[in-house]
Parts: structure tokens; C-alpha cells; sequence
């Protein structure tokens, strides 16, 4: 695992699999976070904990939803037009991941913005502006998608999670050892891939423990 890079944190409104969206052999963030997804590079690590608006606990404590490594930034152009991400497309479907692709910005020369957002289950014409201002798509294919079961990190190796809300997300460790520390734990204790299904989720539906990535929980 290579660990001469920068680590980043915040916490998540929504789990929905929309944003990040953990199917289909990687994980992507292709809306939300603008800030984030403008200004984190290749080789970063950015990690989504829990938030109280999430769990609905005022008591609660921040738990891992995910972990992903950079391993690719595109622009949403590319996010569209390359092939490899066909499948990332929302289509009318019975199968569930295939209906909630975040693939939704289509080229459009004569748009405003210069994409047309796509019909999908989530975002709307409010979303159109913050999305498409963080001009790209990050992705990964090394990544530990926990959803609905986030999982506690021993206090000695947590990273910093902000508080609250963070645009930037916030830089989890000052010191190279501790954060050495928490990824040599993930991936001593933890297989890539999907561990469970995100926290909201559709009733009766477990299609994504066909996906090519789910390993079932711990």
C-alpha cells in the first residue's frame, strides 16, 4: 500500500451509493463535495465517516463509511465519453446498481454550464451548479466500502475528523507514522472491496452481493 501521500477526512449527510457509488469494480465520487473532488489528486486517500444527521444520534461517535485511494481523476467529459464508464450511466432498469449510476452529466455545447444532468434517482436541477463545479470525477479501484456497518477505529490510530461539515475535508494526520499506522490497520484487518450495503438502501433488494467487488462483512 503506498503510503507517501496526503489523507483526508469529512462526514456524510446521505449513503445512499450515489455519492460515493462503490459498484461496478470501483468506487467513484462524481457529485457532492465539490471541493474535494477539485482539489484532491492522484494517490490521496479520502475517507467518509459518519455524521450526526446520518445515524440520527446526537450521542453518536464517527464511524468509517469508506476509504478510497485515488487511483484516477477525470473531467466529466471523459467521465462521459470514455467507454469504461458506460456502465456508470443511470439506465431504466429491474437491476438496482444499474438504476443508480453517477455517470449524469452529458456534454451540451449549447447549455449554460455545458452539460445536460441526465434523469437519475438523486440529483436535480438544484444539484446542477455544485456538482459541475468540482470540474472532476475522483476514482478508485483500491478502496473498503463499508456502508450500512461503518467501522470504529481504535482511538490511537483515528485519524482527525472535522466536527462537522467540511468543504475541503480536513487533513487526517500531521504525522506520517500515525497514518501509516491507520492504513497498514485497514488493510491488515479488512479486504478491498464492498463490505456491506450503504446505509439507505432499497427494502428487500440484495442485488449488490452480486457486484464484482463485494466481499460480505467481516
Amino acid at each position: 500500500m503506498n503510503y507517501n501521500s496526503r489523507l483526508f477526512t469529512y462526514k456524510l449527510k446521505d449513503d445512499v451509493g450515489f455519492a460515493p457509488n462503490p459498484f461496478g469494480g470501483m468506487l467513484t465520487l462524481a457529485t457532492c463535495k465539490p471541493l474535494i473532488r477539485k482539489h484532491k489528486n492522484i494517490g490521496d486517500w479520502v475517507a467518509g465517516f459518519t455524521s450526526k444527521a446520518l445515524v440520527k444520534d446526537k450521542n453518536y461517535s464517527p464511524k468509517l463509511i469508506y476509504l478510497m485511494q485515488v487511483t484516477d481523476k477525470v473531467n466529466f467529459e471523459k467521465y462521459w465519453n470514455d467507454k469504461q464508464y458506460e456502465d456508470r450511466k443511470p439506465k431504466k432498469s429491474d437491476i438496482i446498481m444499474e438504476k443508480i449510476g453517477d455517470n449524469i452529466y452529458k456534454p451540451s455545447p449549447s447549455s449554460l454550464e455545458g452539460f445536460e444532468q441526465q434523469q437519475n434517482l438523486y440529483h436535480y436541477d438544484m444539484d446542477i451548479k455544485r456538482d459541475l463545479s468540482g470540474e472532476f470525477v475522483l476514482i478508485s479501484t483500491r478502496y473498503y466500502y463499508f456502508g450500512g456497518s461503518p467501522i470504529e477505529i481504535p482511538a490511537e490510530i483515528s485519524p482527525k475528523i472535522p466536527k462537522g461539515q467540511s468543504a475541503h475535508g480536513v487533513k487526517g494526520f500531521n504525522d506520517d507514522k500515525k497514518k501509516e499506522d491507520f492504513l497498514s490497520w485497514i488493510e491488515s484487518n479488512y479486504a478491498i472491496g464492498i463490505h456491506d450495503k450503504p446505509h439507505t438502501w432499497f427494502q428487500n433488494d440484495e442485488t449488490y452481493k452480486l457486484d464484482s467487488k463485494y466481499v460480505g462483512k467481516k
